[in-house]
């Protein structure tokens, strides 16, 4: 089972390691439930990213790393389309929130592809 470690991914699959590693710092849910039930912690509305709740927390984060945010979005864009619906930025609570949001729903689409769900 070590083949699935948060370490492997960061260093073998993870898009933006050092990022990522902030990320899940953030997210603050242990490896071993990330990997056990994946799904339960991919999406914004399930409530169960502690560190993901509070906009105070969201909002903080995505503020500090919002270049990084925004290349990984520029990305995104760049090999689907662009997203619809986007927060306006004179919002924001909103957008910063919906960013984190973005950042972390696309980080474990990585670790749904690394554990192989």
């Amino acid at each position: 089972m070590s083949k699935l470690s948060k370490k492997r991914f960061l260093e073998s699959h993870s898009s933006f390691p050092n990022f990522h590693k902030k990320l899940l710092k953030q997210g603050d849910v242990e490896w071993s439930l990330l990997k056990e039930n994946p799904e339960d912690y991919y999406a914004a509305d399930s409530g169960s990213v502690p560190g993901m709740i509070y906009y105070e927390d969201t909002v903080s984060f995505a503020k500090k790393h919002h270049l990084q945010i925004l290349q990984i979005l520029e990305d995104f864009e760049s090999d689907c389309g662009r997203l619809e619906n986007k927060p306006s930025s004179t919002d924001e609570v909103q957008y910063f929130n919906w960013l984190s949001w973005f950042a972390w729903e696309s980080m474990m689409g990585e670790i749904l592809s690394f554990l192989d769900k």
